[in-house]
């Protein structure tokens, strides 16, 4: 070849429907593609989107993310269409390129039985704590949790009632950027052991919030929490350890929010040499800073 060849693209981009019917029309039976699927086709191709699922927007933000940060990743799942060329799975990850308005490159399945849609999506979807677990990553679930916890407060939801998460790209880039989230768990669920009334995503993420701010503190105040040991009384940790044991005693369950609202007061409370015989919050108050 020529030196002066133009080089050829690494996959095919068909750009209207036209060109991809004819790419399609090429098979006999079902067949699939590489392609690079540019937002203009994805948004041609949303027009055929006639019977599918209630599209669930966050699914679409999370995808969308992924595309942005140019962390999406050719993985072997396609976007399927049937004979007569309507989508039967892949809405979401077309619309997700409409919406990041940059092409991705992705299985196209073509030719498929429309009664095949039925049997679609029907395996249980990997979670983070699934994709940690498969690169052999201690405390998983544990860490996934306060992936997604503290993935929430850098988003500035203080109140955590925002149905979106980190997807597995930003999860694990968060954790690359805060690897000593892998300590906290450790010391969240050796606090959890001791003193099991606080879950542990809640005591993690607060070590992590705690420990950026002294690490020296941080350590001493989850010793303390979980033994309750050596502390006077009107003592902050021992108005946390009452309050969550007689509340859950009471109600059975605490919101996880109302959990990590309790541990920063107590860490604020602690920090400022403040006594505290009682630990009341009001319903619905977003968590403080820690000081």
């Amino acid at each position: 070849m020529s030196a002066l060849a133009v080089a050829m693209p690494a996959y095919l981009t068909p750009m209207t429907l036209s060109e991809l019917d004819a790419l399609m029309a090429n098979t006999s039976g079902p067949s699939a593609h590489v392609i690079e699927l540019h937002p203009q086709l994805a948004a041609r191709l949303l027009r055929r989107n006639k019977h599918n699922r209630p599209l669930r927007q966050t699914a679409v933000e999370d995808y969308a993310r992924d595309i942005e940060s140019g962390t999406w990743l050719l993985n072997g799942e396609a976007i399927k269409l049937d004979v007569r060329g309507n989508v039967l799975d892949g809405q979401h990850r077309l619309h997700a390129i409409v919406k990041a308005q940059r092409p991705v490159t992705t299985f196209m399945t073509c030719g498929l039985p429309t009664e095949t849609q039925a049997t679609m999506d029907s395996g249980r979807r990997r979670t983070v704590a699934d994709a940690l677990s498969l690169v052999d990553e201690d405390n998983s679930t544990t860490v996934a949790a306060i992936l997604g916890r503290v993935w929430g407060w850098k988003q500035g939801d203080r109140k955590f009632t925002r149905r979106s998460r980190p997807t597995t790209a930003e999860s694990t880039a968060l954790l690359a950027e805060h690897p000593e989230i892998r300590r906290s768990a450790e010391i969240a669920l050796r606090t959890y052991t001791a003193f099991p009334h606080i879950p542990p995503s809640a005591l993690g993420t607060a070590h992590h919030l705690f420990n950026a701010i002294d690490p020296a503190a941080a350590t001493w105040f989850f010793q303390r929490l979980g033994d309750g040991a050596e502390l006077p009384s009107g003592h902050a940790i021992l108005a946390l350890r009452a309050r969550v044991t007689s509340e859950r005693a009471k109600e059975g369950q605490i919101a996880w929010a109302r959990h990590l609202a309790y541990l920063v007061t107590t860490w604020n409370a602690h920090r400022g040499n403040r006594k505290l015989s009682r630990l009341v919050l009001r319903p619905g108050t977003p968590v403080p800073t820690p000081k």
